[in-house]
């Protein structure tokens, strides 16, 4: 395992970035070499100082699918400044309200035909152009400092904010790649930035010096032609958009032979559709679980070299992380229970008006809210959010699990369970179904029997070609749960 570095981005990256020959960002707009990215980040860093950006401010990066997008963040947290994400979709203003704590920031850092920075009483476009460094910076990273700020959502229905050090995320995007291995020579990014998964894949290729297409466009048609002609060969994505893209290559074929390498994360998926994804496009598949509280990855399967193990769940735990299960009066179990953590990688705690928030309990762990499993080979399993357990007539049901059991069924590509509430019942099961093989619902419920029991069938049903997905190009669960409750 590669040992914990105290070095901060600036230092690690003045070390590395020396290769004119190798490219290291590209982007619809051109690329940048090793060089050319390590001279514009420091130019950034000149620029934000200038503008008056300092040790402590905010700043509100509206984290465009850009090939500059990791270098601002890097040069943000290089001057000791905190780099705040969202979405570029949605209006400062707005963003500011959904917050369950309010954030005083020093600038916003926008998108508009060209990297503004504006603060209260000025603006100014960023040149992008390659600088020596001009101003001091830090070349230490502090473990007690916040370096990263993520919305995530709250059960109180305002966003909230989970704190992270440039220890913690620095270190765990590193300790990755070097337990990866060698990276890919190019790899195909079209997550959103301003997700933790997305942030952390291109951390992840760019830190370990591989070239990295950063696309701001989720249509698999362009991923696709992307892939064809920059010969990419690796994907990280959502199930979701695999299952899309193997529609689209069936119908409309191009050469994507140069895949070697995917990462899966963020929903559900069967183990047939795990080995179906590896198999059409003849690549290895890894896939992880975590979540923004601990810098992303919890659990993996790089280490797992058996197709069939590696396809049955998500991994084991991750080198140098102490993950567990624990039950409702937080005793350990060895085999099931509520997956709690703790670790180098674990947040400073969310944001609140008198500092950090971070609920762990006696033993130091923090507490995920998603219920897990071991099996006998040793690989865990996730069976759902605690909160989304299905519990119909007092007996408790896993979403994930009864999903994964669908997407067994032939001519089912996807499909998402929920629960609704219900008189009789308490909740019934409900499933919104992709598929291009059924049209009556009868048919598929009878299908369903085959591998359901009695309690896990759906009460209702929708068919539809593909499932909706929201911003972060996962399952967008909301309008599911809407239109299966009218249905």
């Amino acid at each position: 395992m590669k040992r914990i570095t105290r070095d901060s981005y600036f230092a690690y990256l003045s070390k590395n970035f020396i290769n004119e020959s190798k490219v290291s960002l590209i982007d619809k707009e051109g690329e940048l070499n090793q060089v050319q990215a390590f001279k514009v980040y420091t130019g950034i860093i000149n620029e934000l100082a200038s503008f008056g950006i300092k040790k402590n401010n905010v700043c509100l990066l509206s984290a465009s699918s850009k090939k500059e997008t990791v270098l601002l963040i890097a040069a943000i947290i290089s001057l000791g400044a905190i780099v705040f994400l969202k979405d570029p979709k949605i209006e400062d203003k707005k963003f500011c309200e959904d917050l369950d704590v309010s954030v005083k920031t020093k600038a916003s850092v926008f998108y508009d035909g060209g990297w503004v920075v504006k603060g209260k009483r000025k603006q100014t476009k960023l040149t992008l152009t390659e600088q020596d460094l001009k101003v001091k910076v830090h070349m230490r990273n502090r473990k007690d400092k916040a370096s990263i700020y993520f919305p995530t959502s709250g059960s109180s229905g305002k966003n909230k904010i989970v704190c992270l050090s440039e220890y913690a995320f620095l270190n765990h995007v590193l300790r990755q790649h070097h337990c990866a291995g060698k990276m890919p020579a190019v790899g195909y990014l079209c997550l959103p930035l301003y997700h933790i998964f997305g942030l952390e894949m291109l951390s992840i290729y760019f830190t370990s010096q591989s070239a990295v297409y950063v696309s701001d466009s989720r249509n698999p048609e362009l991923a696709l032609d992307t892939i064809e002609k920059y010969h990419c060969t690796s994907i990280p994505n959502v199930p979701t958009f695999y299952f899309m893209l193997m529609d689209i290559q069936k119908k409309n074929p191009r050469n994507v032979s140069s895949l070697k390498y995917g990462v899966i994360a963020g929903g559900a998926y069967s183990a047939e559709q795990f080995r179906s994804i590896e198999k059409f496009f003849n690549m290895r598949l890894v896939s992880t679980y975590g979540l923004s509280e601990g810098c992303t990855t919890l659990t993996d399967t790089i280490s797992i070299k058996n197709s069939k193990l590696r396809s049955s769940g998500v991994g084991k735990p991750f080198p140098g992380i102490n993950v567990i299960f624990k039950d409702n009066n937080n005793k350990k179990h060895d085999s099931s229970g509520e997956i709690c953590f703790k670790g180098y990688n674990l947040m400073l705690g969310y944001l609140r008006k008198e500092g950090y928030y971070l609920p762990l309990d006696d033993e130091g762990y923090f507490h995920t809210g998603d219920i897990g499993q071991v099996d006998e080979y040793g690989i865990w399993h996730i069976i759902g959010r605690k909160k989304d357990i299905i519990i119909r007539g007092g007996e408790n049901l896993s979403p994930s699990l009864i999903s994964q059991k669908i997407c067994t069924i032939d001519g089912v590509k996807d499909v998402v369970v929920i629960g609704l509430k219900d008189e009789k019942y308490g909740e019934i099961v409900a499933a919104y179904v992709a598929s291009d093989s059924y049209s009556d619902q009868d048919l598929l419920k009878e299908k369903m029997k085959n591998v359901l029991t009695k309690h896990e069938l759906p009460s209702k049903i929708i068919i539809a070609d593909s499932i909706p997905l929201n911003e972060a190009g996962k399952p967008d669960k909301k309008l599911i749960r809407s239109l299966l409750k009218n249905a």
